[in-house]
């Protein structure tokens, strides 16, 4: 399986705040991340799709699949590789000053309707560069199911990478979910994952340290991103040569 990183392990600050989070903490992080990303499929996605969408991202790709077509070489497919490494870079940024700018005030759950929009936004970039435009419930489910990768691991990040690359290799899903059910398996693990952070994003000034986190995980899912849609993009080339 491709190496991507590894999720950051927690912390001798984490397990010191174990104690301390409210045992509801988890349950509302996971309603709030489902409820941001309903609003982001139901209010913000034509935005977020506009932004990607730009004449130039497209200028570029039409450049690249130009190139690949009339030589497929190493360098030429590199192109791909590299453009997709840098997509969602301005997302990353964004989302860590974001981060930590509501974790100087001690804010935390207001943070996560933009946090949400940004890392929906760097996987349609991340996708785009492929020319993979996700309109569809089946692009979306897809996108969620990177998302949920993306932050697990150990045994479960196999099994969420075997099933992705058999929904590129057959088409199909293992586990079919509806788009709402994925909405709900993505936000869960978030809500695990950034669990620490979260919380310390609600102590004022201390809450720079959680908020700081916001662009690791985002840039995990990006990493995660790039490997998965460059995989889908070559093994579909190869199918139909």
């Amino acid at each position: 399986m491709e190496k991507y990183g590894q999720r950051p392990a927690a912390s001798k600050l984490d397990r010191a705040l174990d104690e301390k989070i409210p045992a509801g903490l988890r349950e509302t992080l996971h309603k709030a991340f489902v409820k941001a990303f309903q609003v982001v499929f139901d209010k913000g996605d034509g935005a977020i799709r506009k932004t990607v969408h730009t004449n130039k991202r497209q200028q570029e790709y039409i450049i690249r699949q130009y190139n690949v077509d009339r030589k497929e070489n190493r360098k030429n497919l590199r192109k791909f590789h590299k453009a997709a490494s840098g997509a969602g870079r301005g997302s990353v940024v964004l989302s860590s000053a974001a981060g930590i700018g509501m974790g100087v005030f001690g804010v935390a759950l207001p943070d996560i309707p933009l946090f949400t929009a940004m890392l929906l936004k760097c996987v349609y970039e991340t996708a785009d560069t492929y020319g993979y435009a996700i309109e569809t419930d089946r692009e979306k489910i897809l996108a969620l199911r990177i998302i949920e990768a993306a932050l697990s691991d150990g045994e479960e990040l196999q099994m969420n990478n075997r099933e992705i690359d058999g929904f590129f290799q057959d088409g199909y899903w293992v586990r079919e979910l509806t788009l709402e059910e994925q909405i709900r398996a993505a936000a869960r693990q978030l809500s695990a994952a950034m669990l620490y952070s979260k919380f310390l994003q609600n102590i004022p000034v201390a809450g720079v340290v959680g908020g700081a986190k916001d662009g690791i995980y985002l840039r995990r899912v990006q990493q995660y991103a790039a490997i998965k849609y460059r995989k889908r993009f070559l093994l579909q080339r190869k199918a139909a040569n």
